[in-house]
């Protein structure tokens, strides 16, 4: 869009004279217009940073979510592990009934069995509540500030459209009425 404009620098020296004045002052940006390359390459690579960083902040929160998730069934293991506690000393009082006794004790070792494997549950839910917050401040710390506003850039990239698209108007305009 606004890169090599030689041929047109080329084409209006050559037509120098036979153009009518408002024509050459309207097609002259158009012969300079690579001048604004950098300024729309810069926008357009300000736009691409702003999509990538929509997308990281959109990870970031995500993790963040499942951060809070895991965190509540931490809590919630937790409380069900008093709850068993409980439950375990509940049962061992009625182990004392002779006739219940082989039920009690065998309701007493599932709950054993629960309990011994909430340690490793626990341990592996803290690990990846770990590894999730490590991720998610990771993500945080590669976000970055871009300087000026998306519609600015949009604006110069268009502006920068519009005098091409004026310029090939022009010359079409010219050719056809040759």
């Amino acid at each position: 869009m606004v890169q090599d404009a030689e041929p047109i620098r080329t084409i209006l020296k050559f037509l120098r004279g036979v153009l009518p004045e408002s024509l050459e002052e309207a097609l002259h940006p158009a012969a300079y217009i690579e001048s604004d390359q950098i300024s729309v390459v810069k926008a357009q690579k300000r736009l691409s940073d702003r999509l990538h960083q929509e997308q990281v902040i959109k990870q970031r929160d995500d993790l963040k979510n499942i951060v809070e998730t895991t965190r509540g069934k931490i809590i919630s293991l937790s409380q069900s592990r008093a709850d068993m506690e409980q439950s375990k000393r509940d049962l061992a009082k009625r182990a004392c009934l002779i006739k219940e006794l082989e039920q009690v004790n065998q309701e007493i070792a599932d709950v054993d069995n629960k309990l011994s494997q909430l340690p490793t549950a626990l341990q592996q839910l803290e690990a990846e509540k770990q590894e999730q917050a490590r991720r998610t401040y990771q993500l945080h710390k590669s976000i970055k500030a871009i300087p000026g506003s998306a519609e600015t850039d949009l604006q110069e990239i268009q502006e920068a459209d519009d005098i091409r698209l004026h310029a090939i108007s022009i010359i079409q305009n010219a050719l056809g009425s040759l």
